[in-house]
């Protein structure tokens, strides 16, 4: 492992003094963490994670702890920042701001070993979550980011057209970006449903980033069926239709394309579970499919971060992200009428959360 350079060394400690952790004795890279920059440190009182923040906006970061301490009432596995003397949670070190968090053991699921089980337990997770933020204060959701049903994608596409074009030896990645906006004009042109059609959508507080990577289950049971011990990483925490939430998380954590040519077990689990804490009515599973198939055409960040980098750690979602999207348009009719046939067949009636 190559070795922290020093200013990791001396901002660590300086973090860990602040907050009277002791000196620390060992400082490592996190073992995940895409755009903050991620260190555990271990020190007399025990082993912690620092996240150094990518945002430059302490209210971002407070509005984050704000959305953390009201779930963590609420019996959602959880864990909260840990504060200095006068009740602060962020620590300004070097030229970034820090938030530390007491190390919680765990592991990270593979896509390829969620089972029907696991699944379900996750569903059940994202479900009984959904349930406690549809009761969060107006004093903490009024500042919320909103997810627009409606970006002006056009206008950014041409943006990063124009960037590209400006390089007269385009890389393979800046011709793959070429295909997949040619790819979203013509998915585009095809939709017949328009935005509005989506604006009736009910819409609440969701996690903004419910995957695998910000799951950590019990080690003594990832061969087994799973236990969650806390979900993590509450930054993109923002207000918008749970639909998305549901569809994307599935997205991300099963391996849709396989699970459906086998029947759908892990999904109908998955949704099955959901719906045990979180109902959703007829009217949601109708639009799931197309909504999320519409978000994806709009989701241009991890394309926009690259060339804001210029090199950016989430270039690997970008190349496969065409492939993901391809994918919901050919197969989301099908997501979508299973969907629908767990919400028929439910006993119990959902209610649209507002």
């Amino acid at each position: 492992m190559t070795a922290l350079p020093d200013a990791a060394w001396r901002i660590s400690r300086d973090v860990a003094r602040h907050l009277g952790l002791g000196d620390i004795q060992v400082l490592v890279p996190a073992p995940s963490g895409r755009l903050n920059q991620n260190l555990v440190a271990t020190t007399p009182r025990g082993r912690f994670l620092l996240k150094g923040s990518r945002y430059p906006d302490l209210e971002t970061i407070r509005k984050e702890h704000q959305v953390i301490a009201f779930v963590a009432t609420h019996n959602i596995p959880i864990v909260q920042p840990l504060a200095d003397r006068s009740g602060e949670t962020v620590t300004r070190a070097g030229n970034r701001w820090w938030v530390t968090y007491p190390w919680v053991e765990g592991a990270q699921l593979d896509a390829g070993r969620v089972g029907p089980s696991a699944a379900r337990t996750i569903g059940l997770t994202l479900g009984a979550l959904h349930r406690v933020l549809a009761q969060m204060p107006a004093s903490i959701s009024a500042s919320l980011p909103r997810r627009p049903l409606l970006n002006a994608t056009e206008a950014r596409m041409r943006e990063i057209e124009a960037v590209i074009s400006r390089n007269p030896n385009p890389s393979a990645f800046d011709r793959h970006v070429l295909a997949s906006i040619a790819y979203r004009r013509t998915l585009i042109s095809r939709e017949s449903s328009s935005h509005e059609a989506f604006a009736w959508l009910p819409t609440q507080a969701l996690h903004g980033d419910f995957h695998l990577g910000n799951l950590l289950i019990n080690r003594s049971t990832v061969t087994a069926d799973v236990s969650i011990s806390a979900i993590v990483d509450w930054e993109l925490t923002c207000w918008g239709p749970r639909i998305w939430e549901v569809a994307r998380s599935a997205d991300l954590i099963l391996d849709l394309a396989t699970d459906l040519e086998n029947g759908s077990p892990c999904l109908r689990e998955y949704l099955s579970g959901y719906m045990e804490h979180a109902p959703l009515t007829s009217q949601e599973a109708i639009q799931l499919a197309p909504f999320y198939r519409a978000s994806r055409v709009q989701s241009l960040w991890v394309i926009e971060e690259h060339y804001r980098r210029g090199h950016a750690p989430t270039d690997d979602i970008a190349i496969d992200d065409l492939v993901s999207l391809d994918w919901w348009y050919r197969n989301g009719e099908a997501v979508g009428k299973l969907v629908g046939e767990l919400v028929r067949s439910t006993k119990v009636i959902g209610t649209i959360v507002t």
